[in-house]
């Protein structure tokens, strides 16, 4: 089995990032553009939003750790 040059692995590793930061937008542009008209229905969609993006970040932060060699 062949190994991955670092710079591979950095540049897979910068990629997924993007990818995630992008979803982190999307997630958030979606929930500002729902027509949500009942307060608590709102609210509750913001925590698992907000939980969400807080995972996300978690998620980021465990990837930017990972060293190379």
């Amino acid at each position: 089995m062949a190994n991955y040059t670092s710079s591979f692995s950095s540049s897979l590793v910068s990629n997924m990032i993007s990818f995630l930061e992008d979803a982190k937008e999307g997630i958030q542009k979606n929930f500002e553009q729902m027509d949500l008209e009942n307060a608590s229905v709102e609210e509750e969609m913001r925590e698992k939003i907000e939980e969400m993006i807080i995972e996300l970040n978690r998620l980021i932060v465990a990837i930017e750790s990972v060293p190379f060699r």
